[in-house]
């Protein structure tokens, strides 16, 4: 009897050129053989799938681990004895990843090849499982676009053939001094992950890199912590709530209190209390 395929979400992000994402939840469906124009990376959260490949041998993913295929690569997949499988799926664009590729190593050395077919690697299992998470969520653009470069560089480098290129210490400084003024005169506005790159000269990998490692944060989370900062002072001020919470850029005002909360530890009513 044919298994159908429940619980199954797609997310598509208009705004992002990068990977479609979905989750499926506890499927016993099984998959005939098939390929994709696209990269694809699965995430098995639990159960066990047999991925039976054509031009790598054939192995079987269990929780905790990653399955890559190269565009074009005929692939079948079975639960293991029927047991339901949970994992998450990205399909990305050959352009966009060969794009990255190149940004990453610093020069165009030609599509990337996935080498292996499962890997067990946490690592690159939490930052697609973020990168899933905040698209799911519908996060800030500049949240999405950086868990999506880091992940698939994460991958990329690991196990995609791709040498990161180095990054001069005076450029990193550097490109570190222009993002925190790009973002502080940014407080009310939309930043995107290019933006931040042509404002640094740097590809957007090394960007994110070398800002990470001076400040322990990405781009996104500093910006929000200026934000907030800001919407502190105004608020001390003596501005309404729902003024400090469009000044700085902020959706509507449970954004607002949310973000706040989570920053302060505390609502904003409760950080004017007395």
């Amino acid at each position: 009897m044919r298994q159908p395929l429940e619980n199954v979400r797609y997310w598509r992000s208009d705004d992002l050129d990068g990977p479609e994402t979905n989750r499926v939840l506890r499927s016993a469906h099984t998959f005939p053989k098939h390929s994709h124009d696209q990269y694809a990376v699965g995430l098995m959260e639990e159960g066990a799938n047999y991925c039976h490949g054509r031009s790598r041998r054939s192995s079987v993913v269990v929780g905790g681990q990653v399955c890559l295929f190269n565009p074009g690569e005929v692939h079948s997949g079975e639960p293991e004895r029927g047991v339901p499988a949970t994992y998450r799926m990205f399909y990305a664009d050959p352009h966009w990843l060969h794009r990255v590729a190149a940004e990453l190593g610093g020069r165009d050395a030609g599509p990337p090849d996935f080498r292996r077919l499962i890997v067990p690697d946490a690592d690159v299992l939490r930052a697609f499982l973020r990168l899933s998470d905040l698209v799911a969520d519908g996060a800030e653009l500049l949240a999405r676009q950086s868990a999506m470069v880091g992940a698939f560089s994460l991958v990329l480098a690991r196990h995609g053939g791709v040498r990161p290129e180095a990054v001069t210490a005076r450029d990193g400084n550097a490109a570190v001094r222009r993002v925190r003024a790009y973002l502080a005169e940014r407080l009310a506005h939309k930043v995107s992950l290019e933006d931040l790159a042509e404002a640094t000269g740097l590809s957007r990998f090394h960007m994110l890199r070398v800002f990470r490692d001076a400040t322990g944060m990405t781009p996104h989370a500093y910006h929000t912590q200026l934000r907030v900062d800001r919407a502190k002072l105004l608020l001390r001020r003596g501005w309404a709530m729902a003024d400090a919470a469009q000044e700085t850029g902020f959706v509507d005002q449970s954004h607002f209190a949310n973000t706040f909360r989570r920053y302060v530890g505390a609502t904003p009513g409760q950080y004017l209390s007395r």
